[in-house]
């Protein structure tokens, strides 16, 4: 049996330093201050969330983009200083996410792959893990700096992904996709609005599902409220997992927290166990009455 932990958008926030307020930067500043965002994110909880994590004794860690609010510096550090340990504790695999690249010097010096590349891996994307035997992770960069925050797998990397996916390299493994941004919404539909979603979509998708008899699962963040789906078409169908945003505050009146899953891999089956954050406990616990029970 594999142990597979899954976190995503912990979003670790710290202010930046004036040099560092590019307009793209100001304006996420702006949002994260003025119109109440950054209280949707409680560094209380990011502090929970790696020895939480590290209690589920995983085998490997997957965090499917933003561990940052804005890419600074600060934030980097600041997000090292808390999962340090957590990182180093088992193999640990990361993307980028939307929040990472919302700038264009971001995008042209991806500090992500810069300051983690232990984890991120090198070279084109997607990215080709094998961390054990039977298993495989292809990670997909689709993130890029744009005005309106959506996100592209550039056709050079569909098509390698393509050729990736029909490879023998992954016979008889099971393969995971990480992905940062959604395919689905959590009714399976094309997931919106275009404002925040992976432009290409369509393009993707098709591709998954040529494949589809190869992937377990695919694996996403970026929509902070978790949900499970499936792709699927008249042929094949894949799962879609999304924990929700690892560092979210406990906002009690929508019933909403922070989360994080587990999955288990045991010959043809993957369970999913879903931790939630309780304020009461001040730590994380398993979801009452199981993986998504709650809707939240």
């Amino acid at each position: 049996m594999i142990r597979i932990a899954h976190i995503t958008d912990v979003h670790v926030f710290s202010p930046p330093r004036p040099w560092e307020l590019t307009p793209k930067r100001l304006l996420g500043t702006v949002n994260l201050y003025v119109f109440g965002r950054r209280a949707h994110f409680c560094r209380t909880v990011q502090k929970a969330l790696p020895g939480a994590v590290a209690r589920t004794n995983p085998d490997f860690l997957i965090c499917t983009g933003d561990l940052t609010a804005q890419a600074t510096t600060r934030e980097f550090e600041d997000f090292l200083d808390i999962f340090s340990p957590l990182l180093h504790q088992q193999p640990s695999f990361l993307i980028p996410g939307n929040h990472h690249t919302s700038t264009v010097a971001a995008q042209r010096d991806k500090p992500i792959e810069d300051r983690f590349s232990r984890w991120t891996g090198e070279g084109l994307w997607p990215r080709l893990h094998l961390p054990a035997d039977g298993l495989a992770l292809v990670a997909i960069d689709s993130c890029r700096a744009h005005p309106l925050s959506s996100g592209l797998v550039d056709p050079d990397q569909l098509k390698r992904l393509d050729e990736l996916l029909a490879s023998d390299v992954l016979e008889n493994r099971k393969v995971l996709i990480l992905l940062h941004y959604p395919l689905r919404d959590r009714h399976g539909e094309p997931y919106g609005p275009a404002t925040r979603s992976l432009s290409n979509a369509a393009a993707v998708e098709s591709v998954l599902l040529r494949h589809a008899h190869r992937i377990t699962a695919i694996l996403h963040g970026h929509e902070h409220h978790g949900f499970q789906t499936t792709l699927q078409n008249q042929e094949s169908s894949i799962r879609i997992l999304n924990p929700g945003a690892g560092g979210y505050a406990h906002l009690p009146k929508r019933d909403r927290t922070a989360h994080f899953n587990l999955y288990e891999i045991e010959g043809e089956n993957l369970s999913i166990q879903r931790f939630r954050y309780s304020s009461e406990q001040q730590d994380f616990e398993p979801e009452p009455g199981g993986a998504y029970a709650t809707g939240r």
